[in-house]
């Protein structure tokens, strides 16, 4: 795979917006992880009157307005600054990178309420100047457990609560070469200080300023220099963890949780305004992001079940067993300029065919090399060059291809009926 591709080395922001086939690409970073569902409306009706009115998903919990020119920038600034959206600068905003579980304080289940240490982080983040030099992809995962922990979602640094007799315990890791090296544990209290003092080793010692560069050797003065507890360093996955991510999540007997998927992570301003509508007339108040391209509300019981079935209506997912949650896919021709592939469209026929041959695992269509969908493995991975993809299996973009997909095929079932259909 040889295609030539730009790989820019940041996000997008609202501050420094990404330029893109359809337009400026605006980022909206909710503060720990939630907005207001009268917020949700307003930056649904934004997308329609400063962009195109397409709106994304993404990775790290965010949304991405799409379609904004440089005349409706500055009105697009005004709107999200009134909803405190906005931060004082783009060096500050690309440095808050936080994501926290999508039900944190609503989920019994939970170890630790990861909202207060998102809060003091961001704090602290705008306080320290040296901060600022922190790569804008630079990301924290503070993960407190319960029925949807973080588990796999990669970040320089990561929080994450401890089970055990003494509450309040959170591990404290960096990425690894395979999986997160924990440096020690510390009190829930002190996390967002500790992040913070990570963060500057970091820049210290990292020759790329990213966690996952640092040498064996400066791990360990790290870990020895933040002198954390190294009793219980092993952070372990929630007992509680759903199997399910999409449609009723049960937290107690009265209450529950709904998890709305967004095909593609992709969704159109008038959707988005009509889902604000419905869940402000259930009294749904907020609506929480999460790093799957799903949202996720807390209501009770019967009220859940009429929020499955009105957001069926409005196209979102509330089944975990469709395959369109497990496809990652990008924007594709027309909305960026690397690549001429109908990737989305490519995608549904695609899900069609798992559907019909039952393949469980997951596929990846990426229109170019930068891989902007999905950065982990998967089952089966497309990658695009011109008007064909590369086939991939169990790898990712840069794996080694076994094969060329042609995209106007119409008999695409042999392309998942081998023995990578258990899903992985």
């Amino acid at each position: 795979m040889t295609a030539s591709v730009e790989i820019k080395g940041w996000c997008p922001g609202a501050r420094r917006p990404m330029p893109s086939g359809d337009g400026l690409i605006v980022r909206v970073r909710p503060h720990g992880g939630a907005l207001l569902v009268s917020a949700l409306r307003e930056l649904a009706e934004a997308a329609r009157h400063y962009g195109n009115g397409q709106i994304d998903l993404t990775r790290r919990a965010n949304l991405q307005i799409r379609g904004v020119s440089s005349e409706t920038l500055v009105p697009l600034w005004e709107l999200m600054a009134s909803l405190g959206l906005l931060d004082d600068s783009a060096e500050l905003e690309a440095i808050r990178n936080i994501v926290v579980n999508p039900l944190a304080g609503l989920d019994p289940a939970e170890w630790v309420d990861m909202r207060p240490v998102a809060a003091e982080l961001e704090t602290l983040l705008a306080s320290d100047q040296a901060l600022h030099a922190l790569p804008p992809k630079f990301g924290f995962a503070l993960d407190g457990g319960g029925r949807l922990p973080l588990t796999g979602l990669a970040a320089d640094i990561r929080l994450v609560a401890c089970s055990g007799p003494e509450a309040g315990r959170v591990a404290v890791g960096i990425v690894g070469s395979v999986e997160s090296v924990w440096l020690g544990t510390t009190a829930d209290a002190d996390a967002a200080s500790t992040s913070v003092r990570l963060a500057r080793l970091v820049l210290q010692h990292s020759p790329t300023r990213r966690s996952a560069d640092l040498p064996p050797h400066a791990r360990a003065a790290v870990g020895a220099e933040l002198g954390l507890d190294l009793s219980n360093v092993i952070a372990t996955p929630s007992a509680a963890k759903s199997q399910r991510r999409c449609g009723i999540i049960a937290l107690t007997d009265q209450t529950c949780a709904v998890g709305l998927g967004v095909p593609f992570g992709r969704i159109d301003s008038g959707t988005l305004a009509r889902l604000a509508a419905m869940l402000a007339a259930h009294d749904v108040a907020e609506v929480r992001l999460s790093p799957w391209r799903a949202l996720y509300v807390a209501a009770g019981a019967v009220t859940a079940e009429q929020l499955v079935a009105d957001a069926a209506r409005l196209g979102l997912v509330v089944d975990d067993a469709d395959p369109l949650m497990r496809i990652d896919a990008c924007s594709g021709a027309g909305c960026c300029p690397s690549t001429g592939l109908a990737t989305r469209q490519h995608a549904r026929v695609l899900a069609d065919a798992m559907a019909r041959t039952g393949f469980n695992g997951t596929l990846h269509i990426s229109g170019c090399a930068k891989s902007c969908a999905r950065s982990a493995a998967a089952n089966v991975v497309l990658v695009g060059e011109g008007e064909g993809y590369h086939i991939v299996r169990n790898g990712t973009v840069k794996s080694e291809s076994c094969g060329m997909l042609d995209p106007t095929e119409t008999d695409v079932d042999g392309l998942f009926e081998t023995k990578e259909k258990a899903h992985v």
